[in-house]
């Protein structure tokens, strides 16, 4: 009977002994941390799932789609001004200026007219001493950049240099062509009038740049001149019109001013069948102030 007392004590202290060792053992686990649970718990957060986050930092971040106004199309002005005051409207340069309400002769105080022999005679006839001028006889595109016969403050320069110098002009008007007939290669007559109204653009990018048509010449001059005749000029006058446009500079069809229903200079226009007398260079006169670019819209 002792014996079996003995025993049953025995086994009760051995389950006392365990379930104090797994209590002790569950106890020391509770208190680790498990990485494992803390990744799996921050996986399953969003910024969505939470509150509204108060965090500068987050409420600060450059949205992934762009602002609708930042997709509409920025207006180039600088090659399209038009008018006085930085007045910038849209115009298609595949066009002639067109007419509209004339200007009086203070409108060209502050132009520029680079010229030939031609311009020289407009200038005389009409009496604009108002205007700046640097024209010369037989003035070409090439040789406005090298031709030293522009007198400025009593020193000869070119007529690119002598713009260069001027810092107060608001338009220029270009006649240039008619010597260039004679050139072998049209192409190269074109390139150099482009390196020319760049030129232009460079020493004043605000300036309005009237690029003039070649007059015509006489029926009996054309039709007897090799040179000087109408079929080469309508071929550079085709071009002349084609740079403007690439240029984005305003092309002036001067030649309807003064061409008779064929085309032509009126006989009684000119003495030479080339140069005009002042009856005809105040139609020319009249035309520039009829066509600028303030007209453009209206």
């Amino acid at each position: 009977m002792k014996k079996s007392i003995n025993k049953s004590v025995w086994r009760r202290s051995v389950v006392a002994v365990l379930t104090a060792a797994l209590i002790t053992a569950g106890l020391s686990s509770c208190g680790q941390d498990d990485p494992s649970s803390e990744e799996s718990s921050g996986s399953s957060v969003s910024i969505s799932d939470s509150q509204p986050s108060t965090d500068s930092s987050i409420s600060e971040q450059p949205s992934q789609t762009p602002p609708e106004s930042s997709s509409e199309p920025v207006e180039e002005q600088s090659s399209e001004a038009v008018g006085n005051n930085n007045t910038y409207k849209q115009y298609d340069y595949t066009a002639s200026v067109p007419a509209g309400a004339a200007v009086d002769n203070s409108y060209f105080d502050d132009a520029v007219f680079i010229g030939d022999s031609r311009t020289q005679g407009f200038i005389i006839y009409n009496g604009l001493s108002n205007a700046t001028t640097y024209m010369d006889k037989g003035l070409k595109v090439d040789t406005a950049f090298t031709k030293a016969d522009i007198e400025v403050n009593g020193v000869k320069m070119s007529a690119m240099d002598a713009l260069a110098q001027n810092k107060t002009f608001k338009r220029v008007y270009v006649m240039l062509g008619v010597n260039e007939l004679g050139w072998a290669y049209s192409d190269i007559f074109i390139e150099k009038y482009g390196e020319l109204v760049d030129k232009i653009k460079e020493i004043k990018p605000d300036a309005e740049i009237y690029i003039q048509s070649i007059l015509p010449v006489s029926e009996k001059k054309s039709s007897s001149d090799k040179i000087y005749n109408m079929t080469k000029i309508n071929e550079y006058n085709s071009l002349i019109k084609k740079m403007a446009e690439d240029k984005k500079v305003y092309y002036l069809n001067v030649a309807e001013a003064v061409a008779d229903s064929s085309g032509y200079l009126p006989a009684e226009a000119s003495t030479d069948g080339v140069h005009l007398n002042k009856e005809y260079c105040g139609k020319w006169l009249d035309y520039l102030k009829n066509h600028t670019a303030g007209n453009i819209g209206q």
